[in-house]
């Protein structure tokens, strides 16, 4: 009986060591196969300016792109970009179709049950912009209106919490296609991010920020296992920080430049 206590016992501990070294090559894997094929995949929408776009070249620029750019070159590996529309960044990353998310990926607690975030590389404010001459100032003004926002993002995810039941909000696949409904009357408003709206005012004076309906930071998503892949780029985002190239990404694409980031 004692023979077959110890060698039960041998074998638990065994299975648990098993398990300890399964687990720590899970964790590291990601990061780990990034190095190993010299070459980073990231998820970015390139119709979502000034976040992710294409240049007059036809080559992705935005904000996301800088801070891709900067992460694959701290990791010393070639960048290629994934593009996709907002409902498909949690299933690509999910799915191991890219290795991380940069795509004005808001933080929500809903999310983290699916992923892991990095601390914010930029703190956006969603807000309602209408046309100039409209008189939209709070939730309440937008009962009986069109409400345009992009599907499964923050926005989509904010005013359908907070809009006063009537409100007609209508989802548009990405931002470009709301953007355009708004430009074509389709919508009576749409609900935006503060460097959105900058562009939009870029191209016209027709349309004007209403009113904020609230902060979204926003993070890099990496998938939940990740340990070590997590952790290098929150040190990259502090280093990049602490440089003045997370400033100067912030300034060159959206305009504003953050006085601090919140970080977990």
């Amino acid at each position: 009986m004692l023979a077959f206590i110890r060698r039960t016992v041998v074998g638990v501990i065994a299975a648990a060591c098993l398990s300890s070294v399964a687990l720590a090559q899970q964790t590291t894997n990601t990061f780990d196969e990034i190095i190993k094929r010299g070459k980073i995949i990231v998820g970015i929408s390139l119709s979502t300016p000034p976040y992710g776009m294409t240049d007059a070249n036809m080559k992705p620029s935005g904000f996301d792109v800088a801070v891709a750019n900067l992460i694959a070159r701290d990791l010393g590996v070639k960048l290629e970009i994934v593009d996709q529309v907002s409902q498909a960044r949690i299933p690509n990353l999910t799915t191991g179709k890219v290795d991380i998310v940069i795509s004005s990926l808001g933080i929500t607690a809903e999310r983290a049950k699916a992923i892991m975030y990095t601390n914010s590389i930029y703190v956006d404010e969603q807000m309602i912009i209408a046309p100039t001459a409209s008189k939209l100032d709070n939730l309440e003004a937008l009962v009986g209106k069109r409400v345009g926002v992009t599907r499964a993002s923050t926005n989509d995810t904010i005013i359908t919490q907070k809009a006063v039941q009537g409100t007609n909000i209508q989802r548009f696949e990405d931002d470009a296609s709301t953007n355009q409904a708004l430009f074509t009357g389709q919508v009576d408003a749409i609900v935006s991010g503060v460097a959105a709206a900058n562009a939009i005012n870029a191209q016209t004076d027709k349309f004007a920020r209403k009113f904020a309906v609230r902060q979204s930071p926003m993070g890099i998503g990496v998938r939940r296992g990740d340990y070590d892949l997590h952790q290098w780029l929150n040190t990259e985002i502090m280093m990049l920080w602490s440089g003045g190239e997370l400033q100067a990404a912030q300034k060159q694409w959206l305009g504003i430049v953050n006085e601090d980031v919140p970080r977990f």
